[in-house]
């Protein structure tokens, strides 16, 4: 008995009026597709996306935001709770500057935020030295 699913040997005679031999049971039978040609002089165009994604607007770095707007109050109060709230917006500060340089937003913010929020730690400090010295 013999094997069903071996290819049957090629016929040396070229077999029955030209034919191909067929493939055995259960094999898949695939023809090969053409492959479309460009034109003359014209490449050829890749074909159309049905929805093409669309760009979203980026983020806020909201950490930078809330840094400079505290620093901004820190400066203004720095006489009672300017060092308090600098400290606050320093931290933030930075860590917005951490959260620009992986998204790219809020760079400058942050920035600026750490400055002002530094300058208002800065006269907090210089404002009680100043009551130090002068309570002696």
């Amino acid at each position: 008995m013999s094997n069903p699913y071996q290819t049957p040997p090629s016929d040396p005679y070229g077999g029955y009026g030209g034919q191909q031999p067929q493939q055995p049971y259960g094999a898949p039978q695939y023809q090969q597709q053409p492959q479309p040609q460009p034109g003359y002089g014209y490449p050829q165009q890749p074909a159309p996306q049905p929805f093409a994604p669309v760009p979203t607007a980026p983020q806020p770095n909201s950490l930078a935001t809330a840094s400079i707007a505290l620093g901004f109050i820190a400066v203004l109060l720095s006489c009672a709770y300017g060092g308090f709230l600098g400290l606050v917006g320093l931290g933030l500060g930075i860590a917005g500057l951490n959260r620009s340089n992986t998204t790219g937003v809020g760079k400058n913010a942050a920035i600026g935020g750490i400055v002002l929020n530094t300058l208002a730690v800065l006269i907090s400090i210089a404002l009680v030295v100043f009551y130090l010295v002068l309570a002696k």
